[in-house]
């Protein structure tokens, strides 16, 4: 009997610590959809509503954030790179062509302006009438809601947008080979009107993250973390990244949290303003590309129609 006892108490032991680091790496949940298209970009106006873009034309909106999703029919199979939701209503898409819907995804138009021609990798709104992309790394802004496009930027390469404010954005990038690893942010306090170099980094910069115009965050290709407080004038390095897979997204939500996503499917949280890093979700092997946050809530996207909602 003693030895039955003594089983017994190793048995619920072992499944008690299993349901622990279960947990501990199953802070997010997988939810369907309703695809198996890689997803590549993601956008919220609120933590209920946003949208999702990905491969071979996929494009989908959520009401209820993510718990169900939408599949619309834009009339085009291009792999959208890009995806803006301005309000319920109207919302954009983008590669070689970008698409427009005021109806809130029942039929699309093409922006004939800005049709053909090299991958636009991003789209953000200051407002509905005032919008950037980026377009073979260089930044064109439009003053029509997005009807004409005019490039205001031209030097070193950039991918991605963040927009801050009503006037504040940065846009970030840079490449990394055998033999040159190199990274750039560049800044505009005028809407997009003119853009000064404020960072020549010695590592690609694949994501930036801003909670305010002053504080923000990169991450780099060597798996370092950075921190500016003053609107990217200076940066300190704050630790070196853990994991083995490469760092692919980061997203503060204020100053102390943080979370930052790997091509192994991997993401990994801060609550010390990244001081110190854990692991908070290891169920999947998917390349997550972007992770980010919307009114305290979290989403993360990847390969094969993945896409993760913080619990």
């Amino acid at each position: 009997m003693k030895k039955l006892i003594c089983f017994l108490i190793l048995t619920l032991g072992i499944l008690g610590c299993s349901s622990n680091e279960d947990n501990k790496t199953s802070a997010f949940e997988k939810i369907d959809a309703y695809t198996t298209q890689s997803l590549t970009d993601i956008s919220f106006i609120n933590k209920n509503q946003g949208i999702i873009c990905g491969t071979f034309g996929f494009l989908a909106k959520t009401n209820n954030g993510g718990k169900t999703w939408g599949v619309l029919n834009v009339g085009d199979k291009q792999t959208f790179m890009s995806a803006f939701m301005l309000n319920e209503q109207k919302f954009y898409t983008a590669r070689i062509d970008m698409f427009v819907t005021t109806n809130s995804g029942t039929t699309f138009n093409k922006i004939e302006s800005i049709s053909g021609g090299s991958t636009i990798f991003d789209i953000k709104f200051f407002n509905p009438s005032k919008g950037l992309l980026v377009r073979a790394g260089s930044i064109l802004k439009s003053d029509d809601s997005g009807n004409t496009w005019i490039k205001k930027y031209d030097g070193p390469t950039v991918d991605n947008l963040v927009i801050t404010s009503d006037l504040v954005a940065y846009a970030y990038g840079g490449y990394t080979n055998n033999v040159i690893d190199k990274g750039i942010i560049v800044k505009t306090l005028d809407g997009g009107e003119t853009w000064t170099q404020t960072l020549a980094s010695d590592s690609d910069i694949p994501s930036l993250s801003f909670i305010s115009d002053n504080i923000g965050y990169y991450i780099t290709s060597k798996h370092e973390l950075y921190k500016t407080s003053n609107g990217s004038t200076s940066w300190t390095k704050i630790s070196n990244l853990p994991g083995s897979g490469s760092p692919t997204s980061i997203c503060f939500i204020n100053e102390n949290t943080g979370y930052f996503s790997t091509d192994e499917g991997k993401i990994f949280e801060t609550k010390n303003a990244g001081v110190d890093w854990k692991i908070v979700y290891n169920k999947t092997t998917d390349l997550i590309w972007k992770i980010i946050a919307k009114d305290g809530a979290v989403y993360a996207i990847g390969d094969n129609g993945l896409f993760l909602k913080k619990k």
